[in-house]
């Protein structure tokens, strides 16, 4: 695995296939690992940035506290047959950068984190520019900021495509995060909750059969129902939305496409999940 840390290297370094870039913050985890899987699947050279961007911290939370494992992190990439690993410093990325503004910044986290979009957006738009791939690889755990790139990507025209992976999950079913090492073993069994929830919703949708005019009605009884099975189990909901899943806009009952989200803080920590699923309408 080739280290590279600054912008004259990445112009020599050598492609033998199609570059693939996963931006990280590090603190990797299986999540992290299988998008080097997926890329290495589709016989792509690999490269994964471990930058903590301060950018999408907002201003009542802690960028110090976030975990720095730098040494864990290149073993793992070593034994991943990473083939390189863009570690840039903080000044030359940052200098002279364009803050871009996001689109979808009105809905789920956009709301309850404003500027983090903006700010996500910012740095991989800066990765994009210096290192070119040919794709960018993202995990559907984190679905908005996926379908705010692919926008931007759109919008830009890059050469540069999205792809994306399933989210990968503990056996209990908690969605893997680098904010699940903030929680006890007892507290990360008590958070695959969270799926076991999404799932009964997901269901419940999958299985109706009843008069179609009546589904967004439904809809909301479900959310209802559900927001209050959350709060009696400890989560602090931020959100829990039933939406379009291609826009994020509020259901029409002709959505097929519809994505369920949640964000909620446990024990202090903020987590998020989400199922994407097509209905059938009769």
């Amino acid at each position: 695995m080739e280290t590279v840390e600054n912008f004259n290297k990445l112009n020599s370094i050598k492609r033998n296939e199609p570059l693939a870039l996963i931006p990280t913050m590090g603190n990797l985890h299986l999540g992290h690992l299988s998008l080097i899987r997926h890329a290495k699947e589709l016989n792509l050279s690999t490269i994964v940035s471990i930058f903590i961007n301060p950018l999408q911290f907002g201003p009542s939370e802690d960028f110090s506290k976030y975990p720095r494992t730098l040494e864990a992190d290149l073993d793992l990439l070593i034994k991943e047959d990473c083939d390189f690993v863009f570690i840039p410093d903080d000044k030359e990325l940052l200098h002279d950068i364009k803050n871009l503004k996001a689109p979808l910044n009105n809905f789920l986290c956009g709301k309850s984190r404003p500027g983090h979009f903006d700010g996500v957006l910012t740095i991989v738009n800066r990765f994009i520019e210096v290192i070119k791939p040919e794709f960018c690889i993202f995990g559907q755990k984190d679905f908005q900021q996926q379908l705010i790139i692919k926008e931007h990507l759109k919008k830009i025209n890059s050469n540069t495509r999205l792809l994306t992976h399933p989210i990968v999950r503990d056996k209990n079913g908690l969605a893997l995060s680098s904010r699940n090492g903030f929680l006890s073993k007892p507290r990360r069994e008590e958070a695959a909750k969270i799926y076991s929830y999404l799932k009964e919703i997901s269901e419940h949708i999958f299985n109706y059969d009843q008069d179609e005019e009546k589904f967004l009605e439904y809809i909301k009884t479900l959310k209802d129902l559900y927001q209050k099975k959350f709060s009696e189990e400890g989560f602090e909901i931020d959100y829990l939305e039933l939406v379009n899943a291609l826009s994020l806009e509020s259901l029409k009952i002709e959505d097929k496409k519809i994505l369920i989200a949640v964000a909620v803080n446990y024990a202090g920590v903020r987590l998020i999940d989400n199922i994407c699923l097509t209905r059938s309408i009769s």
